[in-house]
């Protein structure tokens, strides 16, 4: 399936979503923006899936926003701010769906693809993978969302570090700092091996611990006790909490249906 210069495909629990438009290093169009909002809130109606990778097509993940797009769709004071609902629409669909997300980034990831990787759960990268947010080079500041998920990530100075010099950092810069969680030959056959590692666990549990550490982590709204004992109660009621006691007692791997 092909939407917008995106393309998505299944692998039995396992859905890829590929940004496709490697004759402008995957650049990622308000069109993109907008679609990945949906697709991600789609993914979160099927029951069926265990997880999410986050790729690029051919040598690089995504060389950030089209400013391409820019003299059309933010260049106004009135076209900034819709055009940052947008992102942030996007953005906070991946953080919200209650499965993993894995980030398989090789090349550039630049800008706006900063933000799309670190609303991912995981970020697995190629040793010639190279992160950059060159915002201060377009007198552009980044948005709240964004700029508090790579300070939850790399901490007070590196953040600064990232956005006071618009430069790039290496490999081994990013796993040293905590933006990447791993360095591997094929980010693809990386980030499929560490969903492997969740495949078989319980979706409701995975779900639930991943709202309230977000929630946690979260620094622009207050942390919501609601919503977390609703996914602690979801799974206390649920039909895989009993699957998962009487596998224990029967000594057996346990089947969980996420319900």
């Amino acid at each position: 399936m092909v939407t917008n210069g995106i393309d998505l495909s299944r692998e039995g629990t396992i859905a890829t979503l590929t940004l496709n438009r490697p004759a402008r290093k995957n650049a990622v169009t308000f069109a993109m923006w907008q679609a990945l909002a949906d697709i991600f809130t789609d993914f979160g109606r099927d029951p069926t899936l265990r997880g999410v990778i986050l790729t690029g097509a051919g040598s690089t993940f995504s060389a950030g926003a089209d400013i391409g797009d820019f003299e059309q769709t933010r260049a106004s004071t009135e076209q900034g701010i819709a055009y940052e609902v947008v992102v942030d629409a996007a953005c906070d669909a991946i953080a919200a769906l209650g499965r993993p997300v894995v980030a398989a980034i090789q090349g550039h990831c630049y800008g706006g693809a900063c933000n799309l990787a670190m609303a991912c759960d995981f970020r697995i990268i190629s040793a010639n993978a190279r992160m950059a947010i060159p915002a201060a080079k377009l007198s552009i500041v980044y948005g709240v969302k964004g700029t508090a998920r790579l300070l939850g990530l790399v901490g007070l100075a590196e953040a600064k570090r990232i956005f006071f010099s618009a430069q790039p950092f290496n490999a081994d810069h990013a796993l040293r700092i905590g933006f990447a969680q791993a360095i591997v030959e094929d980010p693809l056959a990386g980030a499929k091996m560490l969903l492997d590692d969740f495949s078989d666990l319980a979706p409701l549990s995975i779900a639930g611990a991943k709202a309230i550490l977000n929630g946690l982590a979260t620094t622009d709204k207050p942390f919501d006790a609601d919503a977390a004992e609703t996914h602690i109660l979801q799974a206390l009621n649920s039909a895989d909490y009993k699957e998962g006691r009487a596998a224990f007692s029967q000594k057996r791997a346990p089947r969980f249906q996420g319900r």
